[in-house]
């Protein structure tokens, strides 16, 4: 189930690759996925676990526990 925190984290996964001016594409690679695979959990249309979610986190080099505090916080 989706929810406000879900989003939130996107939301901060977003940021972070951006902030790392990295393309979706780019990502893509990191995580050995497709580029769509990365569009659809940035749209909204893709849900992520928490495996999925620490993939990501450490492709961008970013602490998935901090990830996730920054996201409550934001809340």
């Amino acid at each position: 189930m989706r929810g406000a925190l879900h989003d939130r984290i996107v939301a901060r996964l977003i940021a972070e690759r951006r902030s790392r001016r990295l393309t979706q594409a780019q990502l893509a690679v990191r995580l050995g996925r497709s580029t769509s695979c990365v569009f659809r959990y940035e749209a909204g249309a893709r849900y992520i676990d928490i495996a999925e979610f620490i993939a990501i986190a450490r492709a961008l080099d970013v602490d998935p526990l901090e990830l996730l505090r920054q996201a409550e916080a934001d809340g």
